[in-house]
């Protein structure tokens, strides 16, 4: 069909930042991270619990709502055993938590994903949206070394001009310009889980030892971020290195990659030598000073 004028133009819902020089805020990338419950069950969805833990024995069905009586005398007394690891887990499955998850990276965001079972995710494109003025998140590690991370930032920076000048000429599209972002870039997911999903993530993701530190601020805010409207579940969330129930914990180390030193929460008889590194976790990563905001437009630095 041939290109007609009189068609009326419409708003892009993205459009190419066209001549626009990229801004850049180097943040700490553990700090940045932000999980926010936007949804949650209804206190109801605990009598459609109920109904699921008692159908086994039950000689009619109960429908909640039916007998308003019923309903408040059941829920007076109402126990969901699942949540404490007493019952038919099945009733769980009834529970969704939706969060917005931002302040992180793609990194996290490719490991969130492979939950595919009880999950549902929507994600900020790179492939049609300009990515030009994006935030770029700091490990501590790297922040902590001058002259590397001054090699890192212009890395960065370069990385980003370059980006913009290609979109610039209208030639290249987004979808093959984004292959020069680097992988620290700020983006956001919305996520859904139903309980059983985010209990499994959680006691995944909530290891130090193992798992990707942006990662397990995520698991960790999701838990504060749950715990805060329902305390009740606190055990079915908990954390499971400190009661020696990680996989880190129950593990054969030997066929996967031991990196840091065991932390008190990991405590075993070792030999230096079987480890990557020699120090903690604690000690390269997580117990160091957070860095401290940069901002640039281009190659200068903004001095507030």
């Amino acid at each position: 069909m041939p290109h007609d004028p009189n068609i009326h133009p419409q708003q892009k819902p993205a459009d190419v930042l066209r001549g626009e020089v990229p801004r850049t805020a180097f943040v700490d990338n553990l700090d940045s991270v932000k999980v926010t419950l936007i949804h949650w069950p209804d206190p109801r969805m605990d009598l459609v619990g109920h109904a699921f833990q008692s159908a086994t024995w039950a000689d009619d069905p109960y429908l909640p709502g039916e007998n308003e009586k019923l309903d408040k005398d059941l829920d007076k007394k109402l126990r969901i055993l699942a949540f404490e690891g007493k019952g038919l887990p099945l009733s769980l499955e009834l529970y969704d938590f939706v969060f917005s998850v931002s302040g992180i990276s793609r990194i996290v965001t490719h490991q969130l994903v492979r939950n595919r079972i009880g999950a549902t995710y929507s994600q900020q494109c790179s492939g049609d949206k300009d990515w030009r003025h994006h935030r770029a998140l700091v490990p501590r590690s790297v922040y902590h070394e001058p002259e590397l991370w001054s090699r890192f930032r212009e890395q960065v920076l370069a990385s980003k001009m370059l980006y913009a000048e290609m979109l610039d000429t209208l030639k290249i599209p987004i979808l093959d310009a984004r292959r020069i972002l680097p992988h620290c870039l700020e983006t956001f997911i919305y996520v859904k889980f139903n309980l059983v999903t985010l209990s499994s993530f959680i006691h995944k993701r909530d290891c130090v030892q193992t798992q990707e530190p942006e990662t397990v601020m995520v698991a960790r805010r999701m838990r504060e971020a749950v715990l805060a409207r329902f305390p009740q579940l606190a055990g079915l969330l908990q954390n499971q290195c400190r009661i020696g129930r990680c996989y880190y914990a129950t593990s054969d180390r030997t066929v996967g990659t031991s990196m840091f030193l065991p932390d008190e929460d990991h405590d075993f008889p070792y030999n230096k030598e079987n480890f990557i590194y020699g120090q903690t976790v604690h000690e390269m990563i997580y117990g160091l000073p957070p860095v401290k905001e940069e901002k640039y437009v281009a190659f200068e630095r903004i001095v507030p």
